[in-house]
């Protein structure tokens, strides 16, 4: 079989076998085309209508990530930022940055509210930032557009196998390497999005809390309402 030279070269500069890939509708399951709606056996009660069954079906969860900011205030910095990395092992997670008064922890997001409630016992909080964003539509977009640009790159490897002249396969080798750039892109994206859904990041800042205890100056007379009188204070003059 041979593809004309109008073919390879519509592939080439054509219009993009990616806006193909971002255009084309993904194909339905076999599921969906195979099965048909069975027929009640006869003396069955009444069957629920489809309005009902759909009512009944539970919508799916959102894909959410979770980060929290905390600023708090410790007497001791160094310890602190060991009970953080401590923590998030103990919530099978992992450590992501720490400096001096700074610490970052990924959690899996069913440990998050756990770890942030364990994290504000460290100190006194000054500060709490806790973001939820909903990423469902960037996810599910990305899984469509990955399918249609793994359909079309099939389609041109089909095509270069069977192409007879060298122009044809020059122009389909260029968009076929187009195709697999934008497609490890893609893959990279949803990858980034997989791991920030499944693990939650949390960075705690921590500032040293004064243990400093104010003291009057000057001699304590050995009389209580002497000293309040401000009289200590005249035998420093």
């Amino acid at each position: 079989m041979r593809i004309s030279s109008s073919e390879a070269q519509d592939l080439a500069t054509g219009s993009g076998a990616m806006d193909l890939a971002k255009a084309a509708p993904p194909a339905p399951p076999p599921a969906a085309t195979a099965m048909k709606p069975a027929t009640p056996p006869a003396g069955a009660g009444p069957q629920p209508s489809p309005e009902a069954a759909a009512a009944g079906t539970e919508a799916p969860a959102p894909l959410l990530v979770y980060t929290a900011q905390i600023a708090m205030a410790v007497f001791e910095v160094g310890a602190s930022l060991g009970k953080v990395e401590a923590l998030a092992r103990e919530l099978r997670g992992f450590l992501a940055r720490r400096d001096d008064r700074t610490i970052t922890i990924r959690v899996p997001a069913a440990r998050f509210d756990e770890a942030l409630k364990r994290l504000e016992g460290l100190g006194d909080v000054l500060q709490r930032n806790v973001v939820a964003e909903d990423v469902t539509e960037e996810f599910l977009d990305l899984e469509v557009r990955i399918r249609n640009a793994r359909a079309v790159r099939d389609r041109m490897e089909k095509l270069l196998e069977k192409a007879t002249k060298i122009e044809e396969s020059i122009a389909l080798e260029r968009e076929l390497g187009r195709v697999a750039g934008e497609l490890e892109r893609l893959e990279g994206r949803l990858k980034y999005l997989r791991d920030r859904i499944a693990f939650s990041t949390l960075t705690v800042s921590f500032q040293p809390r004064s243990t400093e205890a104010i003291t009057p100056s000057g001699p304590r007379l050995p009389i209580d309402w002497l000293d309040r009188l401000g009289l200590s204070r005249l035998l420093t003059l």
